[in-house]
């Protein structure tokens, strides 16, 4: 199975999401667009995995949830990455001040790195992706556009669980099935981890 762990979003931030793309659509060519449904928050990638280690995972995502705090995750802002030059992907933006969005994170990085699973090699940048730029140079323009809606706003999430789930490919793009869904346990991480 190819495996992530995620924090899922609510049906009015991904009916939020499905307005902007809406907007972004009429003048922005070139953008294969997120189906809002399969929108998340990946907290940590973990690749091809055994059938016969996914109990095993669902373990360690168990272990983590208890040492986890509920949060909100703000859904607001625009950007594209690079920061500069062609653009690649078209994202919003999400922001949580308590530190335990970043907590849960750095506990998933270690749990899983002491499982054997490669440590992300790049910084975690809160965001949900909207869209992919197939040839950069077919998007001129795309920056500015998306720079216009910067001051979007899509409500807050409220996040108590996180979720192990299987990536199944297939032509029409990735479907992302649960495997298991983990209820954080209030009271036993205070934003540092």
């Amino acid at each position: 199975m190819r495996c992530f762990v995620a924090i899922e979003l609510s049906e009015g931030v991904r009916r939020c999401l499905a307005d902007l793309q809406q907007r972004l659509m009429r003048t922005a060519p070139g953008v294969r667009w997120v189906d809002p449904e399969s929108m998340h928050l990946t907290v940590k990638f973990l690749g091809e995995v055994p059938d016969r280690r996914i109990p095993e995972l669902c373990t360690a995502l168990s272990r983590i949830a208890g040492r986890c705090e509920p949060f909100d995750l703000r859904v607001r802002s625009t950007g594209c990455f690079p920061p500069h030059g062609g653009v690649r992907v078209v994202w919003v933006g999400l922001e949580e001040t308590t530190g335990r969005l970043a907590a849960c994170q750095r506990l998933c990085e270690d749990t899983f790195a002491e499982m054997g699973f490669a440590r992300e090699d790049r910084d975690f940048v809160p965001h949900l992706t909207l869209g992919r730029v197939k040839d950069p140079r077919q998007a001129s323009g795309l920056r500015q556009v998306v720079a216009s809606h910067a001051a979007f706003e899509a409500g807050t999430v409220s996040v108590n669980r996180i979720v192990l789930f299987e990536s199944r490919l297939s032509p029409q793009g990735a479907h992302y099935v649960p495997v298991s869904h983990v209820t954080f346990q209030p009271g036993t991480l205070q934003g540092a981890g």
